[in-house]
């Protein structure tokens, strides 16, 4: 007997990407920007203004390593994106939300 995927996310009604739809998606975007918000405030606190730091340049690579692992997530836990403009009769209760 074949086991049904279980998505964590669901497509968006409006535009293209995900919705998370369980905890564990829930979890994952808390997560995501726990590690945003919590470098930001570690790296940047004594960062002056239209300035360019060594710190910066951490931040800059935590947050598109972050949006990376975020995206590869939701691409293996959640349907195939597409894009969407509202709800059509046909649509996958399972897959769109």
């Amino acid at each position: 007997m074949k086991n049904k995927q279980i998505y964590w996310f669901k497509r968006k009604r409006y535009g293209y990407g995900w919705v998370p739809t369980t905890w564990q998606g829930v979890v994952t975007i808390i997560i995501f920007l726990f590690v945003v918000i919590f470098s930001s405030t570690i790296l940047l606190k004594d960062v002056e203004k239209n300035t360019y730091q060594p710190e910066v340049g951490t931040f800059i690579l935590i947050v598109s390593i972050s949006i990376l692992i975020l995206l590869g997530i939701s691409y293996k836990m959640g349907p195939p994106p597409r894009w969407r403009w509202g709800s059509k009769p046909n649509d996958d209760k399972e897959l769109d939300y």
